[in-house]
């Protein structure tokens, strides 16, 4: 007797082609995954803040290792929260006018007052980039904090002295006056 195999010869072919379709799907994605540890690890060396966050609900995506320096969150502690919320965040302009530039230019630039897990207050000098992904949630904003607090107390104090000089300067310029006035 014989039988006809060649409808399961060619099922078998069809299989280990899948399989072998399959295999490398994993592979790929397997490079992928390990692509996007070693970017985020990059992320994690820098001093700055680095965080990601959903646009449309401001939800926390991405938390660095100089976020978690900076701010006293941990990681664990900030995905998923409001980043608003969470830093106590202090707007030079409306959030809304911020989001508005953000969709219209892509990126934003300026200065933010956000509060540490201790409760002080620090400047931020703040830049923002959007990305816009085809799968939720939409689009994604990178955001990078550095801390300028220090710069901004020596600013203050500067201008300070500034004004203190022209006060003197005023006062001798007056004191000068009234000395030649009363020489005369």
């Amino acid at each position: 007797t014989f039988k006809d195999v060649t409808e399961q010869q060619e099922i078998d072919l069809e299989r280990m082609r899948v399989n072998a379709d399959l295999q490398q799907e994993v592979i790929s994605r397997r490079q992928a995954e390990q692509a996007l540890r070693e970017q985020a690890e990059l992320l994690d060396l820098t001093q700055d803040s680095v965080l990601v966050r959903a646009l449309n609900d401001d939800t926390i995506r991405y938390w660095n290792r100089g976020s978690e320096e900076l701010y006293g969150w941990s990681k664990k502690e900030a995905l998923g929260r409001v980043v608003h919320d969470l830093l106590q965040t202090e707007f030079p302009v409306p959030l809304a006018e911020i989001k508005d530039e953000v969709l219209r230019r892509g990126r934003w630039e300026g200065e933010l007052v956000h509060r540490r897990r201790d409760a002080s207050k620090i400047v931020v000098a703040s830049r923002w980039a959007l990305q816009r992904l085809p799968q939720p949630p939409g689009e994604v904003v990178l955001q990078i904090n550095n801390d300028i607090t220090e710069r901004k107390k020596a600013e203050a104090a500067l201008l300070e002295a500034r004004a203190e000089a022209e006060r003197a300067n005023r006062a001798k310029t007056e004191f000068l006056s009234r000395m030649s006035h009363e020489l005369r």
